[in-house]
């Protein structure tokens, strides 16, 4: 009879529809990446006042946006060697730690070389968190439910960073630029508490077929992390596996050329507004900040669906839907750079925004499943790296493309944004071809991620 009792019990409180482990995991990651886009976002919302107070030009501005990555360079690979091999969930509490209090320096500094530094010593913490939230979400739930997971983590940066951004104009407005940056910290550190308590799914957990999912326990013990092996020259064996495989480079140089250039825009849209819509700071911020938001949430929800649904009758399906988005949005943003009015010009780059972001829950789908279990971490990895290499050097372009079309703006000779978004526009497109063009060896190189992941087990 207590076992019945039990048994009904588990049925009732097991969160079926997203597995053993409910929905609490994607919350608690997704609010990981919510905090880290809030503080990316800030930024922007604030460059013009930064500008004007340590008087820099836009190259030295696109700059700030590119020592965001250039320290992740140095941890990139050596993180996701870590997320294959040691508990994730503590890996990310650590960085949740160090957040707060290193963007507080933001507030303190006294020159423009003072705050480029203290945003490339920001830069580490992402690059250390991204391999171990996508491996840990690709172990929490299962294929069928993984495009809608990845959707709300890939939606939680795009939220945070339109928060960030209205949030650094409102703020700037008011207070000033300092205590924008003064805001994020405490969040941080009470989110690393609560992931610190989440399970850790063993590797490849929810790519084993599951017989009566309803009766398993509510909470699984947690597994420990499967034998090391040592030495960083295990890194670079890693890696050459993970190149080995035809549709990951397809995804990593096409998912890179596409993010980095977007990257860039992001980076660079509130200036846009302000100097082609003759808006003011904090008006410029909260209408980019509304149009990423607006877009994001709806692209990437109903991206992360479709790739789902589709995903029955196609493996590849979630590569399919990344490419055609992408390559919609690219189009489609490229009549909002021109002279148009912004009744036009609004709702087309939220439809822009849709599109292309909603390909991102796909793409990360796919990347979890053409490699074994045992090499998601590494996986992630070097696509964050190459997306990194490609978006340190987008803000900076864009920067430097726009002060070779200077146009005067109240007075004062500034770079033409609009001109340098339709340089780097198709970027984006001749990523999605990228990403398309892979999509033949997706088949073949799931099965053979799938014997090696029976192998590792």
């Amino acid at each position: 009879m207590a076992d019945t009792q039990d048994a009904v019990r588990t049925r009732q409180e097991t969160p079926t529809d997203w597995g053993r482990y409910g929905r609490r995991p994607l919350r608690v990651l997704a609010g990981v990446a919510l905090i880290d886009a809030i503080d990316r976002g800030i930024l922007p919302g604030v460059l013009t006042r930064v500008q004007d107070d340590f008087g820099f030009s836009d190259t030295r501005a696109g700059f700030l946006g590119t020592a965001f990555v250039i320290t992740g360079f140095l941890v990139t690979l050596p993180a996701g060697w870590a997320a294959d091999r040691f508990n994730r969930t503590r890996i990310i509490s650590m960085v949740l730690l160090s957040w707060g209090a290193i963007s507080a320096l933001n507030a303190a500094v006294r020159n423009y070389w003072q705050f480029a530094v203290v945003r490339a010593a920001l830069g580490v913490g992402e690059t250390v968190d991204n391999p171990a939230s996508s491996s840990l979400i690709a172990d929490y739930y299962r294929p069928e439910r993984r495009s809608r997971a990845f959707a709300f983590i890939r939606v939680a940066p795009l939220a945070g960073s339109a928060i960030g951004l209205a949030l650094g104009g409102l703020v700037g407005a008011r207070l000033g630029w300092r205590w924008a940056f003064l805001l994020v910290g405490v969040p941080g550190s009470l989110l690393a508490l609560a992931t610190l308590r989440l399970p850790e799914p063993r590797r490849g957990e929810s790519d084993e077929e599951v017989v009566d999912e309803a009766a398993a326990p509510v909470v699984p013990p947690t597994a420990p992390p499967p034998p090391r092996r040592e030495g960083a020259r295990t890194v670079f064996t890693d890696i050459r596996v993970a190149l080995a495989v035809p549709s990951l480079r397809a995804l990593m140089v096409g998912s890179a050329i596409a993010t980095g250039a977007l990257a860039g825009i992001g980076f660079w849209a509130p200036a846009f507004y302000e100097r082609h819509a003759d808006m003011s700071s904090d008006q410029s911020a909260g209408l980019v900040g509304a149009l990423i938001l607006i877009g994001a949430i709806s692209g990437t929800i109903i991206g992360g669906r479709v790739a789902d649904r589709l995903r029955a009758r196609d493996v590849g399906a979630p590569m399919l839907v990344t490419g055609v988005a992408q390559a919609a949005g690219a189009i489609i943003f490229v009549p909002t750079f021109l002279p148009t009015p912004i009744w036009f010009r609004m709702p087309v780059q939220v439809l822009g925004v849709a599109c292309i972001l909603g390909g991102l829950p796909g793409l990360s789908t796919m990347i979890s499943e053409v490699v074994p279990p045992s090499l998601r971490g590494i996986t992630f990895s070097l696509t964050g790296f190459l997306g990194a290499v490609v978006g340190a050097g987008s803000p900076f372009l864009i920067g430097f493309l726009a002060d070779q079309f200077a146009i005067t703006v109240d007075g004062e000779l500034k770079g033409h944004l609009a001109n340098a978004f339709l340089c780097v526009m198709p970027l984006v497109f001749a990523g999605a071809l990228v990403v398309l063009n892979g999509r033949r060896h997706v088949a073949a190189d799931v099965a053979r991620a799938r014997e090696a992941g029976q192998v590792d087990a």
